[in-house]
Order: C-alpha cells, then structure tokens, then sequence
C-alpha cells in the first residue's frame, strides 16, 4: 500500500459520511495543529526515555493513534487541495538534503532556515 492508496481510503471515509462540505483548508490544517498537540500533550511532564516508551504498549499506542490521526489530517489535505503528497514529500526530502549537506550537518544540531522563510517577506 502506498500514499496514493491511504488518501484513497480518507477520500472515501471522508465521502461516505458526505463530511467534504464541512472541510476547507484551513480546518484541515486546523485539525493537524491539534493531532499534533495531542501527540505533544503525551509526553508533557514526561521525562521518560525513548526505551521505556518502547516498553510500554499503552503509551506506545496512545503515540500510534495521534500519528495516524496526523497522517490522516497530512493525507486530508492532499485530497481536498488535490497534490501528490508522495511527490512533494520526495520533493521536501531533495530540498532538505541540499540544505542540510551531509558534510557541513553531519552529528550537529543545527537549524538551516527553509529557503520559502527567508523569502517570506517577499510574499
């Protein structure tokens, strides 16, 4: 199964409850704002490392079932405004490992400004 396949099956979820009326963009990344928050909330206050996460199935699902409702909000948006998110996904992944050169980041954390916020004032 693919990306093209998992946007079918939101795009059909989505029809079946005729719910595309209520859809604009900006709810739709709305309502990946807030999967994202709760997928944040879960490790609020929670100084547990990664292999006790791990450890844990109840935690591990709670983590698996906010990521899949970003991945549905992700997928939601790529139907309703109608973009291969496989190919801007790959085309996101070029652009990263041009700024991001494996010789100048590698084993540093750093941030490299997106070339769309540099120019942000442009718009």
């Amino acid at each position: 199964m693919d990306l093209k396949d998992l946007q079918f099956i939101v795009s059909k979820f989505i029809d079946d409850r005729d719910w595309r009326k209520f859809q604009t963009a900006r709810d739709i990344a709305m309502s990946a704002s807030v999967e994202s928050n709760e997928l944040l909330e879960l490790f609020l206050w929670d100084r547990n490392h990664d292999d006790e996460i791990f450890n844990d199935s109840k935690t591990m699902r709670m983590i698996m079932n906010e990521t899949a409702d970003i991945l549905f909000a992700c997928l939601s948006m790529a139907d309703h405004l109608n973009f291969d998110l496989e190919r801007a996904f790959l085309e996101k992944i070029d652009e990263l490992n041009k700024r991001y050169n494996i010789d100048n980041v590698k084993g540093k954390n750093v941030k490299i400004p997106s070339p769309d916020h540099i120019n942000k004032e442009d718009h």
